[in-house]
């Protein structure tokens, strides 16, 4: 293979054996089948860009064991860290916290994990990627261009149509905090209204009162409707999501999923 073509090989091929794992292990532990990764699809291209890193940088010291797993060790940590960081800025999501785990940084990493990574430095250069390659020898050429070109594109694709349905959703979650700013808005108006009418007005004016008040909780429960379909939207475009990252969290939709209760506007 050329320098590209094994670039896009060990990216492909370490995505669809990530997402394997992966979701082989999250639905073991939540005990139903868990699609896991960021893509919609059987990828997940954080462990193709983590196999790329361990194969340029640790493949010169698979000769030393102590010396590869320290450094698979800290430089998969060092990765984990930083993908963990991007994802918070670019999307405003924490996707996993490890902040109940002992010796964690930030929540991003944690000793556990980076032991983890350790240990799959040393699987990956001494028996993985050896077995991979033996067998990739064996396919014909053809059908090794045919495997990357499509499974390269069908990746391409699906993190352009994921990234818009963030952006959507982050959207909506937008328009949904406008409209619940513009419903507290209106609580204070008529709590504050009730509470005062019997000092600011005269007896002769309540009717014309209560009738404002009646308006305003009109206008109210139409913006609480429009409310609660970008909520049901906006959780149906997340389950997935969530579902994948149990640990996700997130201030904006935690915010959308609590419900005013009737006695805030009494």
């Amino acid at each position: 293979m050329n320098l590209i073509t094994e670039i896009i090989f060990i990216f492909v091929t370490y995505s669809f054996i990530g997402w394997i794992l992966e979701s082989l292990y999250k639905s073991i532990l939540q005990k139903r089948i868990v699609n896991s990764g960021f893509l919609i699809g059987p990828f997940c291209p954080i462990y193709g860009y983590g196999a790329l890193i361990m194969y340029y940088a640790l493949e010169s010291l698979k000769n030393n064991i102590i010396i590869l797993f320290i450094v698979s060790f800290i430089i998969l940590s060092i990765w984990e860290y930083i993908v963990g960081v991007l994802l918070e800025l670019v999307f405003k999501t924490k996707y996993w916290d490890y902040s109940d785990k002992f010796c964690n940084i930030n929540g991003r990493v944690c000793l556990l994990n980076s032991c983890f990574w350790g240990v799959l430095g040393c699987v990956f250069i001494l028996v993985l990627n050896p077995f991979i390659y033996d067998v990739a020898s064996k396919v014909p050429a053809l059908y090794m261009i045919i495997f990357l070109v499509t499974s390269s594109t069908y990746i391409i694709v699906d993190t352009i149509i994921t990234a818009v349905n963030i952006i959507k959703t982050n959207i909506r979650i937008g328009k949904f905090e406008e409209i619940e700013e513009e419903v507290r808005k209106r609580i204070k108006v008529i709590k504050y209204i009730r509470k005062r009418k019997e000092r600011l007005v005269r007896k002769q004016f309540e009717t014309q009162i209560d009738s404002f008040i009646s308006k305003v909780s009109l206008k109210m429960s139409g913006l609480e409707r429009g409310k609660s379909d970008l909520k049901e939207l906006i959780e149906k475009r997340t389950r997935r999501m969530r579902k994948a990252f149990p640990s996700m969290k997130s201030d904006r939709l935690s915010k959308i999923f609590e419900r005013y209760d009737d006695k805030d506007i009494k």
